[in-house]
């Protein structure tokens, strides 16, 4: 195991307390693919529809799949996608548009450093600009150099150029990640890549995202958790995800609410 690979786990010891979640664990919303959380300033849940750019980002459709895509104030718009290689490793791109995805600038390398050789056949990105400051974060499973996890990249540039990736967690399971920001708070709902039974984790950044400084438990050991999908406002915080028993078939929607510790 790699120092700096020791060094993230380390910093991503749990802490129970991270979240005071409350009693009720709700059901009966269903977050559709490509849509997202949101939260009422009464903190009650709600789904985002998906939104679809009018227009496709150039060279956005080389898997054949429609981007992230994430509106801004206004009519500004980010779309992130993975550009595969002629070798099939990929690279994490972001692009920006100002008139609400008719148009988009060149694109901007947010992760260059995949060496998974999977071409297409990964896990979509999950993109989230922050309502305050306007940043833009993406989250990703990645085959880096020092091993395969979830990653995190952001841009304080309003997605021109990115900061170095942080990892959130390492692991051998190719997982799903969902990321939310307030702030300078950002969270990522990720599906854990070491479990031996799916499990939903929560990765908490008071830094922008520079650092994942507390992480927490969110979905029950007993049954196999996927497809997370988190939003925040204020230390007010949702996490959806599917949920399967075991001896089941059929999953069934999770949705969790609680509070941020400070």
């Amino acid at each position: 195991m790699t120092a700096l690979r020791l060094a993230a786990i380390l910093l991503l010891a749990c802490v129970p307390d991270a979240v005071q979640w409350d009693r009720v664990t709700q059901s009966g919303i269903t977050v559709p693919d490509g849509a997202r959380l949101g939260l009422r300033p009464d903190g009650a849940p709600f789904v985002l529809a998906p939104w679809t750019p009018p227009v496709a980002p150039p060279g956005s459709a080389s898997c054949g799949a429609l981007p992230a895509a994430a509106r801004a104030r206004g009519d500004t718009a980010f779309a992130v996608w993975w550009a595969p290689r002629a070798d099939s490793n990929a690279t994490l791109v972001v692009a920006r548009s100002t008139d609400g995805g008719h148009t988009w600038g060149a694109a901007a390398v947010a992760d260059s450093a995949d060496r998974g050789r999977s071409g297409c056949r990964r896990t979509p990105p999950s993109i989230e600009v922050d309502p305050l400051n306007g940043y833009v974060h993406v989250v990703y499973f990645m085959v880096a150099a020092e091993g395969p996890g979830v990653f995190c990249a952001h841009s304080m540039e309003g997605g021109t150029m990115f900061h170095a990736p942080v990892p959130v967690v390492y692991g051998d399971r190719v997982s799903a990640a969902s990321v939310a920001s307030w702030g300078d708070t950002v969270v990522v709902a990720y599906e854990d890549p070491n479990a031996s039974v799916p499990q939903v984790w929560l990765a908490i950044s008071r830094s922008v995202g520079h650092i994942f400084e507390q992480r927490a438990s969110v979905s029950s050991s007993s049954a196999s958790a996927a497809r997370p999908s988190v939003v925040l406002r204020g230390d007010r915080i949702a996490v959806a995800w599917r949920e399967t028993g075991r001896g089941d078939t059929t999953a069934t929607e999770v949705l969790k609410t609680g509070t941020l510790r400070r």
